[in-house]
């Protein structure tokens, strides 16, 4: 990576121990990048910035790699990339083809990542599902860095919730047999789980002998399946599907709060079992892991899972929740102690709210699920493309507006549109060209214009993006990248010709135009996206 080999020779010029950055600069009046270390450097050794950023440069002074350099502003050293080195760096992105973008600084390190993890009494809503290209997308982008990549998801089937599934799915069941009933206190509104109970009703031959307990498993059972189906619509496989009642049945639940009482990080309080190390967590009703009945909680499996995670010789241990689960994130982190896992090594993501809209009007639930829009209901509507990489456009920390109308669009004001044409854009040029055949050796000299030469920028960026991302996981830079990198090619596509100009220009460009579809190709599969033949 070019952005690589800058921090490194900046590195080399700069005492050790300097913290300092190297930044993709997107107008060349700024260079191709940039770096303020000049200015930290100053602050720090009490210096003129200018007069260390001259220093730096003097140190680098005559690098083939480097074009040119200048000092801006207060001291920030700004470079420009020789044409020689963008070109060769172009040729690496057919010679590697789907492996371009990869790197191996995650290399001989497993990491497992838990994501969606939904309530197992309902179908998914577009909150959960949020989760889902989240955590999809960042186990692509670590594999691409060389890390071995566990997917997991829990299943919470046991516990108040499902015993109140039992009761609603056993008032529709009456309802559909035409016996008098009533709606169960506290059950789950909306018609879906008389969706289900008409299924367990076509399934079961002896209606009449349906029981309670058969139909309540019938039903976690189908709300299971429906779901995995829904995300594997989405393009989400699990490695590990984790079941709670597993856990519980196993005895690990019994023996993680065993354990928990033997270090001391249990306290009685209010009658019942609290998880409380250093007397925390008492104002927090969750932290409460054997219930004043004797029986254990979700939590109390929660701490039975983790411990599986930070004891299976994993390297990095990763928890994707929505933001409503900010109070559970402190217990999590203080288990790493109690099973002595490095917190540095253990990661809970939180991501925000999705309002959908349509236009102004705001859907504030569906009629088939109750109390929510459900992620099925805009996969149907909206299709994969358009529901993965608008839950990726916005960084985790900020709500989304999911405007239906706006990502139905088949025009340049959809996002996903807009990207994706743009690769269909290259894809035409190399047909009306004939196909392509890679030659090492072709002469791509005659790519001089700011519109060649801004395109190959961006598309050597991809890897950089590969690897911030991998790094602290922001991995919404992928679909604005991929909004970057579109702009860059409708712009060198309404500006510059392939077809019709001379054999080395035409020969070059079609170069350029292969590597920038085999960029648009690696990006969309780690994104979730298809990349289409035609629009």
């Amino acid at each position: 990576m070019i952005k690589d080999t800058i921090f490194q020779l900046v590195k080399n010029a700069v005492p050790e121990g300097t913290v300092f950055d190297v930044e993709f600069q997107e107008e060349e009046k700024f260079g191709h990048y940039s770096t303020s270390v000049a200015l930290a450097l100053a602050k720090k050794e009490k210096k003129n910035p200018i007069a260390v950023a001259e220093g730096i440069m003097n140190k680098l002074e005559g690098n083939p790699l480097f074009e040119k350099m200048e000092i801006a502003g207060n001291g920030f050293i700004n470079f420009w990339i020789s044409k020689q080195t963008l070109q060769e760096e172009l040729k690496n992105i057919l010679e590697k083809k789907n492996e371009y973008g990869r790197n191996t600084k995650g290399k001989g390190k497993k990491m497992r990542i838990e994501y969606v993890s939904a309530n197992p009494t309902g179908p998914i809503h577009i909150g959960n599902a949020r989760g889902g290209p989240y955590g999809e997308s960042l186990a692509r982008v670590c594999e691409e860095s060389g890390y071995e990549v566990l997917r997991e998801y829990l299943h919470n089937d046991v516990g108040g919730q499902i015993d109140k599934l039992g009761e609603t799915l056993w008032y529709w069941y009456k309802k559909s047999m035409g016996k008098e009933t009533s709606f169960p206190e506290g059950g789950y509104q909306g018609e879906y789980l008389g969706e289900v109970v008409n299924a367990a009703l076509k399934k079961f031959e002896h209606k009449e002998e349906i029981t309670a307990e058969a139909l309540t498993q019938f039903g976690l059972d189908y709300i299971f399946e429906n779901n995995m189906n829904v995300l594997k619509r989405m393009g989400i496989l699990f490695d590990l599907i984790r079941k709670e009642s597993d856990l519980v049945s196993s005895g690990k639940t019994r023996e993680a709060i065993d354990f928990a009482i033997k270090k001391g990080a249990t306290k009685e309080h209010e009658g019942a079992l609290w998880f409380s190390p250093k007397d925390e967590f008492l104002e927090d009703r969750e932290a409460v892991i054997v219930k004043s009945n004797g029986k254990p909680t979700y939590f109390a499996s929660d701490i039975a899972y983790h411990r599986e995670k930070f004891e299976s010789g994993y390297d990095i241990v990763i928890d994707i929740f929505g933001s409503n689960h900010h109070g559970h994130v402190p217990k999590l982190q203080a288990l790493t102690k109690l099973f002595g896992f490095d917190s540095e090594r253990f990661m809970v993501l939180l991501y925000q709210f999705v309002r959908v809209k349509r236009g102004t009007e705001i859907i504030k639930m569906s009629k088939r699920a109750g109390t929510y829009v459900t992620a099925e209901e805009l996969l149907d509507e909206v299709g994969k493309d358009n529901m993965v990489f608008s839950l990726l456009s916005s960084a985790p920390s900020t709500h989304i507006d999911f405007d239906l109308d706006v990502v139905k669009q088949q025009s340049m004001q959809n996002p996903v549109y807009y990207v994706q044409y743009a690769y269909v854009r290259a894809r035409s040029i190399g047909g009306k060209a004939g196909g392509f055949i890679y030659d090492s050796k072709i002469d791509l000299t005659p790519l001089t214009t700011n519109e060649d030469t801004f395109l190959i920028r961006k598309l050597l960026q991809f890897p950089e993006v590969i690897d911030m991302c991998a790094s602290d996981f922001e991995v919404h830079r992928l679909t604005r990248y991929a909004t970057e990198l579109a702009r860059a090619f409708h712009n060198f596509y309404e500006k510059e010709h392939v077809m019709g100009e001379e054999e080395k220009i035409f020969r070059a460009r079609l170069f350029l135009i292969e590597g920038t579809k085999t960029v648009f190709e690696n990006l969309f599969r780690i994104i979730g996206i298809t990349a289409p033949e035609n629009m």
